[in-house]
């Protein structure tokens, strides 16, 4: 056991929020039902008279997490609806290889379940092959949750529409996430101790960071400072960084400007952001593991990293440290670039995943799943599946229970419930009811912090049609992979400005030109809904 488990082992038996979810049923263990003995309640709970047993699917929130079968909200979910769940626990590493080993077996849950369970190409995929099964009858008959918010938001119900007319797949919803996803952060104490201000441009960055590695920080006799650490994708990483240059990059890397839709990677704005990190690490100011370590390695290099880090890409400072004052950072706006472009990622807002909840055509309940999965739609629920813990207060506002003392935030709520894997839908109503955490005024604080440097367009969340997901997937799949391989090359080797034509040329060869058809036409669709 890791220590994360061990220490989220030692609380478990507490605090549940017994209080929050009014009218627990209190019921004794369940006894699973009897083929064809199901009855379904129209409303209210349980779901049915006699209890019930699905097969999920479902993703970890937290390496070292438990079953999701022994966290206390899919307990106390258990004891409401009468429906018991057999979970089938997947870690996101080898989750695509498993989910293809079941939809070419044939051996199927009942449910896929989980904040990006299935992919947009999946859903589309497998749902006019007949695997996923159609629903938007059962929505409008068994889910008054999440029927009301798509009604209050047709824009929702827009982009879960696929192109053939029906819903697959349900999604996550939370219209007060935030806009940006990563931010950068800085050793104040160091820059302190330096006399250096907060580095504005890419130049001062450049020059905090060399002034870090030349002298010895940590005060250990030892040159073992890392200047500046990431991982390569994600919200650790350095894809806004790249707007500096005059246009940020993303994970799937299509970008739009003025209405038109870009591939980044072969922009040349994208060749001056490489060549600007290949300075950065031609001269040792890049962690050598960036492109390598793992979540786990990066978290525990940053929260345990015994005065070594100067500076890092992460979702917030709560992410890694109790609290922003045990820690010695804090975030810097973009930096300017040499042209004076200063631009950062907007990311997806309101809904965010479309496929994080769909049923199988091996479902023998699916109106009992519908209504399940509505539950999970409850506002309250919503938020206890995020975030653990939620306690009432006497103004009637709702609050997060703070994590006990020597564990983040991150992981007490992964303790008992799924977290940041949960299907749920946070509105702003019941956002509005939420006393702030400590951790979520940060993310709005840097929300605002990089806000007047977003980028004012980002390509929707679009379903492709099942032609263009082949032709898409024809080429997609090689072309990242030579992109990904080209850009650690460049950063490590050097070589961009010697090799950029050659590697225009070859994506050209790979079918760029066809995948970009694809998403052309499918944005074309998407605006004139």
């Amino acid at each position: 056991m890791n220590n994360v488990s061990a220490r989220l082992a030692g609380v478990m038996g507490a605090i549940w929020l017994a209080g929050s979810l009014a009218g627990c049923s209190g019921k004794t263990p369940l006894q699973t039902e009897q083929p064809g003995s199901v009855t379904l309640r129209a409303t209210g709970l349980p779901i049915t008279e006699r209890p019930v047993t699905l097969q999920m699917a479902g993703l970890y929130g937290l390496s070292g997490q438990k079953p999701f079968g022994q966290l206390p909200f899919f307990q106390e979910a258990e004891r409401r609806t009468n429906v018991r769940v057999e979970w089938l626990m997947n870690g996101a590493n080898g989750w695509p290889e498993k989910k293809n080993l079941m939809f070419s077996s044939g051996e199927l849950p009942d449910a896929f379940y989980g904040h990006y369970a299935l992919s947009n190409q999946e859903v589309i995929r497998y749902g006019t092959q007949g695997v996923l099964i159609p629903l938007e009858k059962l929505i409008e008959q068994y889910a008054p949750n999440l029927n009301r918010i798509l009604e209050r938001s047709p824009e929702y119900r827009k982009e879960l529409t696929a192109p053939d007319g029906h819903i697959y797949s349900l999604p996550t919803i939370d219209e007060s996430y935030p806009s940006s996803k990563d931010s950068l952060f800085i050793n104040k104490r160091w820059l302190d101790q330096l006399g250096l201000p907060l580095p504005e441009t890419t130049e001062q960055f450049l020059e905090a960071l060399r002034a870090f590695k030349a002298n010895d920080m940590n005060k250990n006799g030892k040159p073992d400072e890392i200047p500046f650490t990431f991982r390569i994708h994600g919200n650790t990483g350095i894809y806004s960084m790249f707007g500096s240059f005059g246009l940020t990059d993303k994970q799937d890397h299509i970008v739009l400007r003025d209405g038109k839709v870009l591939f980044s990677p072969v922009q040349p704005e994208y060749r001056e952001a490489v060549r600007y990190f290949r300075r950065l690490f031609e001269e040792g100011l890049i962690d050598r593991e960036a492109f390598t370590q793992d979540s786990n390695v990066y978290s525990t290099k940053i929260r345990t990293g015994l005065g070594k880090i100067g500076a890092f890409s992460g979702w917030s400072l709560h992410s890694y440290f109790e609290s922003i004052e045990t820690s010695d950072y804090v975030p810097l706006p973009p930096l300017q670039g040499p042209k004076g472009d200063r631009l950062w990622n907007r990311g997806a807002v309101g809904l965010l995943s479309k496929g994080a909840f769909a049923i199988t055509s091996s479902n023998r309940y699916p109106e009992v799943t519908m209504r399940w999965i509505d539950y999970m739609y409850d506002p309250l629920v919503s938020l206890q599946a995020m975030n653990g813990n939620v306690r009432d207060r006497e103004d009637g506002s709702l609050e997060i229970v703070p994590a006990p003392e020597g564990m983040t935030a991150g992981e007490y709520r992964h303790l008992v419930s799924p977290g940041s894997t949960s299907v749920f839908a946070v509105t702003k109503d019941i956002s509005a009811k939420l006393l702030e955490s400590p951790a979520s005024k940060e993310k709005k604080a840097l929300d605002r912090l990089y806000a007047p440097y977003m980028e004012k367009d980002i390509y929707p969340n679009v379903y492709f049609t099942a032609e263009e997901n082949e032709k898409r997937s024809r080429y997609y799949t090689d072309i990242d992979a030579y992109v990904s391989a080209m850009l650690v090359k460049w950063i490590v080797q050097g070589g961009v400005d010697s090799e950029w034509d050659e590697y225009v040329r070859k994506l050209g060869d790979m079918g760029l030109g066809q995948v970009m058809d694809v998403y052309e036409q499918a944005y074309a669709r998407y605006k004139g809904k």
